[in-house]
């Protein structure tokens, strides 16, 4: 059986390039998963404290399918805090 995908993808103050990236990776892991490379996939963004927009428009892209996840730190950590968080939350193989 093909595994479980998941994306984790830190982000502080990127409102102007989240909708294509979102975009893009929709496009590139649909066919993933009609290919059947893959069986499933989650795109896991982790708000490392961001002031604009950002989470809302992942909110929004959220409510067009659930293969968002969005978790939001308490304050700014970095990178490597936030991935290690969003994999946690990860259910992919």
């Amino acid at each position: 059986m093909a595994p479980k995908l998941s994306v984790v993808i830190s982000f502080l103050n990127e409102e102007e390039v989240l909708p294509a990236l979102i975009e893009r990776l929709r496009n590139v892991l649909h066919k993933e998963c009609s290919d059947g490379a893959v069986s499933g996939y989650e795109l896991i963004f982790v708000n490392d404290s961001s002031a604009d927009r950002s989470e809302d428009i992942l909110i929004e892209a959220a409510k067009q399918q659930a293969d968002i996840k969005i978790i939001t730190m308490s304050r700014n950590f970095g990178i490597s805090t936030c991935v290690l968080a969003g994999m946690e939350y990860s259910t992919g193989d």
